[in-house]
């Protein structure tokens, strides 16, 4: 099977003749390569330049990252700090959660709808924006040159026999809001005026969904990356999710999946508790991504014959480890993970900026 063939064996749950591995790459392509953070981040060219160099080194994956970096920490609704930028040329880009959002965004946001919120809210943290008298044509013009970028990264690693693990992400509105409003306040918001974000939630979710394919439509992608990443239990309990999130993100993977689309729920954080409700998602819609906070052992028993897992090698081991420690905990998961099918070998999320190289190779070639 080629690599095409193998991810998507892997999340149709069946048996492959070899387990496909894709560690989370990202900036660990540039101190891998010898290019800068910033070289990586802002320039097409030298960001598949780089990941073509540590192919070399550490062996071919089966599915890459689609984004260009930048494009990917611009997405995050949140202000960011990038090298070259706000920071040294090959630092590590940051994310900084602060409370941007507000209560009163809330009801913006189920009374005028999300759209007209979300082009709104854009200036707090994007200063590409915040002076502009037309900062939403911009912010489109932007986006549509950013689903251009993803277009032809995607061709390019098509032409070389890899497939993207995505072609475009989303959040939650649940998630979202935890982030742009910061993790306190929105927990007091889950005490003092559930209702509301219960509203914001339900008037949010649909028209997320319907931004996230437009760039699908540009890429032709059938997969989606969803980031659920404060529905864990790291944050709130199973009840809370039953309420909550869970509602919100069903919409979301059954309406990607009535137009054959997978999506890659990136799930980091303790999903142990939330694990049996996965099993209300459609069968075989989803690939899970965890982390090593989560029990894969108990996902295999839970989800294994539901839904493709993928994970979850700790970043700790991949920066503190040997390559024969890595090792011995891939061949770990292969054989208790990937037997039957449905398992996709990968960091427990992004490879660390400052991971051994051989260690990542171990990762890779552990798989083949």
């Amino acid at each position: 099977m080629n690599s095409f063939e193998l991810i998507d064996s892997a999340i149709a749950l069946k048996s492959t003749p070899r387990v496909p591995v894709v560690p989370f790459i990202i900036s660990f392509a540039g101190r891998c390569s010898g290019f800068t953070q910033t070289d990586i981040f802002f320039n097409l060219y030298k960001w598949q330049q780089a990941l073509s160099i540590t192919f070399d080194r550490i062996g071919k994956c089966d599915a890459v990252f689609p984004l260009l970096p930048s494009d990917a920490a611009n997405s995050q609704m949140m202000r960011v700090l990038l090298p070259g930028r706000n920071l040294d040329v090959d630092a590590q880009f940051q994310i900084i959660e602060e409370e941007v959002m507000t209560r009163d965004d809330y009801n913006q946001i189920i009374s005028n709808g999300y759209n007209d919120w979300y082009y709104d809210y854009l200036p707090r943290v994007r200063a590409d924006l915040s002076n502009s008298r037309f900062s939403k044509i911009k912010a489109i013009a932007g986006f549509a040159k950013q689903g251009i970028r993803i277009r032809r990264n995607v061709n390019y690693w098509h032409r070389r026999g890899i497939p993207a693990m995505f072609y475009m992400g989303c959040y939650p509105a649940f998630d979202l809001f935890s982030l742009t409003r910061s993790l306190e306040p929105f927990s007091y918001d889950l005490y003092e005026c559930s209702e509301m974000v219960e509203k914001a939630c339900k008037v949010a979710t649909p028209q997320i969904v319907a931004m996230a394919k437009n760039p699908l439509r540009i890429t032709g992608g059938k997969r989606v990356c969803i980031f659920p990443m404060r529905s864990s239990a790291s944050f709130i309990s199973p009840q809370m999710f039953e309420r909550f999130s869970l509602p919100h993100l069903k919409y979301m993977v059954e309406t990607f999946a009535r137009y054959n689309i997978v999506s890659v729920l990136h799930c980091d954080g303790d999903w142990t508790p939330m694990l049996k409700y996965l099993r209300e998602l459609p069968r075989a819609s989803c690939v899970i991504e965890l982390d090593n906070m989560t029990d894969i052992f108990k996902a295999k028993e839970i989800l294994g014959d539901w839904l493709c897992l993928k994970g979850n090698v700790p970043a700790t081991l991949l920066v503190n480890g040997e390559p024969d420690q890595v090792e011995n905990y891939c061949r770990h998961l292969i054989k208790e993970v990937a037997y039957g099918g449905g398992f996709i070998l990968s960091s427990g999320c992004e490879v660390p900026l400052n991971a051994k190289i051989e260690n990542v190779r171990a990762l890779v070639n552990s798989a083949k």
